[in-house]
């Protein structure tokens, strides 16, 4: 048994997920859905393999990553408003023996195992292996694909399991903040492959607790849902809660029963953050990490957030280091953590990390101040090489250099610089635009072209 099975398994008939079609599975129910797609996976050859896996939230993406587990293979997710060509150029590179998505996903490329709730897989049932090797992949965390390369986070068992145990010790020692109990009801409302998975979804099915899965973003529809008092945990990406509070700032509404809302991702600008405070009291608390390092690595929580509020100057911290693991300062002011959440393959024979984040420390407070590399972060990691190369495909590009940009609302935006000679540059902007779109992920696309007869010198 895992972890996650032996709360299923104590949950009994108590509903944990649920979502706005209806649908809902008590913790019986979960494992044997999860059961039986962990035999069909079993069935396909998929056993110890790494599997593609292709899914918009539901009760069913859950299921599938859960029989991934169970079979001891590798998860290798593909963002569910990713292009075909890029889920392909993923899988490729990854060495994927099979695929697992919902029937949506499996329009758009062959899939071993079809799973969702109208069309639910059906394997001869399954339990989880009695052990899989704590350095084995878990999840396989796509970045990019450059020249056929895959850039990935390789997150083993042994990470996965010291994410999950460090989450839920959090929560339930009130470090994300105080109440936490046993009616608690966690909203996954961002994209189940990325940081809420980490720091939500998965550890509140560790607990045995109830969750309620969107399937995609919408502030309206999350703030009824928060106002009627069904929820008292979430996460966020930065810009989802500058959506609520723009929302907030139309109509002042009712947090209900809400007691925590992590964000992270990016950062927000201070006087925005400052307003954000005051509109959502008491329930603010912001984390930072990163996947090879660890989520979180240091928590700004709802203390600090009511004194920013108040215009306190640590409006501009990620807050204060985790305890527990190791944080600190490289020359050159390179931030470097040490702990069980780091993966292998980006450590340091030490065991130290370099995470690539320039900071500082101050009266025990982290204060980010750039990146070594080009990396683009609007809440989402965003790699400009990979961008370029596609839009050097178009016969009319010259050359290209894309880059990131403050943005009031996404912290950075992308951007294009594209030399070319072409003479109408609106309907070049618009071919370029659709070509990214249907090569990459949405939240990789620019949000601005500039189109320029001669790149400027570097």
């Amino acid at each position: 048994m895992t972890a996650t099975s032996e709360a299923l398994e104590a949950a009994g008939d108590k509903v944990l997920l649920f979502d706005t079609h209806g649908h809902s599975r008590t913790g019986n129910e979960l494992l044997e859905s999860v059961g039986k797609v962990a035999g069909a996976l079993h069935d396909a050859g998929l056993s110890e393999r790494a599997i593609g896996y292709w899914y918009t939230n539901s009760i069913a993406a859950f299921e599938a990553a859960l029989a991934i587990e169970w079979v001891g293979g590798t998860r290798v997710p593909v963002d569910p408003g990713a292009a075909v060509t890029e889920a392909q150029a993923i899988w490729s590179a990854a060495g994927v023996m099979g695929r697992i998505s919902d029937a949506a996903h499996a329009k758009g490329i062959p899939v071993d195992v079809i799973h969702d709730d109208d069309t639910p897989a059906h394997g001869a049932a399954r339990g989880p292996l009695k052990s899989v090797p704590s350095q084995r992949t878990y999840l396989l965390y796509p970045r990019a694909v450059q020249s056929g390369e895959l850039l990935a986070v390789p997150i083993s068992y042994g990470n996965w399991e010291a994410t999950m145990m460090l989450n839920t010790a959090l929560y339930r020692s009130g470090a994300y903040g105080p109440g936490f109990g046993e009616d608690e009801c966690f909203l996954t409302v961002q994209q189940l492959m990325h940081g809420t998975g980490l720091v939500g979804s998965f550890p509140f099915l560790r607990m045995g607790l109830a969750q309620y899965v969107f399937e995609q973003f919408d502030a309206d529809h999350v703030l009824d849902l928060i106002e009627d008092g069904s929820i008292t945990s979430t996460m966020m990406v930065t810009a989802m809660v500058e959506r609520l509070a723009d929302k907030l700032d139309e109509r002042p509404r009712s947090l209900g029963n809400l007691r925590r809302l992590l964000y992270g991702g990016a950062p927000m600008p201070a006087e925005r953050l400052q307003h954000v405070s005051a509109l959502m009291p008491d329930v603010l608390v912001q984390i930072y990490g990163r996947l090879e390092g660890g989520w979180p690595l240091a928590v700004l929580d709802q203390q600090a957030h009511a004194a920013i509020a108040q215009g306190d100057p640590r409006v501009t911290s990620c807050g204060q280091p985790v305890a527990g693991l190791e944080l600190a300062l490289r020359s050159g002011g390179e931030v470097a953590v040490r702990s069980a959440m780091v993966v292998d393959e980006f450590a340091d024979p030490d065991g130290w990390c370099g995470l690539g984040d320039v900071g500082m420390l101050d009266d025990g407070h982290l204060y980010l101040r750039g990146r070594l590399d080009r990396m683009i972060n609007t809440g989402y990691h965003v790699y400009p090489s990979e961008i370029e190369a596609v839009i050097r495909e178009i016969d009319e590009v010259d050359d290209v250099l894309v880059h990131g940009e403050p943005d009031p609302k996404w912290g950075e935006r992308v951007v294009a610089v594209v030399a070319s000679g072409e003479a109408d540059a609106v309907a070049l902007k618009a071919r370029l635009d659709a070509h990214v779109r249907s090569r990459l992920a949405a939240y990789k696309a620019p949000r601005k072209y500039v189109v320029v007869n001669q790149l400027p010198a570097t």
